[in-house]
């Protein structure tokens, strides 16, 4: 396996997430009430349009960092073989199982927006454990 695919690869599926994620959860920076710590920090409207954007850009670049990681994941496995619709199943079941509990975790901390949790997982699943070994090994 190129190294350089692998790691391109993971910085395109982690760019993916944080971009589509922005639109799942983008929402929930600019509706966050006013009892909230983090809102009483900066009441006027534009400090907060700035801190929401912070906090859009960091997500982003998280996740696209993220993704290199689970490219050098993917590095690591060698020899691997196909299953599960994936290039390298090993890895796809490992995504599939580590966000299935991020997300398990998630909708036990806030149960209010379990759609988005459930949303976001679907999507990093597919990118992470579908799409990067695509990418990487096809």
């Amino acid at each position: 396996m190129d190294t350089l695919a692998a790691l391109l690869s993971g910085f395109v599926a982690g760019a993916a997430v944080g971009v589509l994620g922005l639109g799942i959860f983008g929402s929930l920076l600019v509706t966050v009430p006013t009892t909230n710590w983090l809102r009483r920090q900066f009441p006027d409207p534009s400090n907060w349009v700035m801190v929401s954007l912070a906090a859009a850009f960091a997500a982003q670049a998280g996740s696209a960092l993220l993704g290199l990681l689970m490219g050098v994941a993917l590095l690591s496995l060698e020899g691997d073989s196909f299953g599960l619709g994936s290039p390298s199943w090993r890895f796809t079941t490992g995504i599939v199982i580590g966000v299935a509990l991020l997300c398990v975790g998630g909708i036990f901390w806030q149960p209010s927006i379990w759609r988005r949790f459930i949303l976001i997982g679907v999507l990093a699943a597919g990118s992470f454990g579908w799409m990067l070994p695509h990418m990487a090994l096809g």
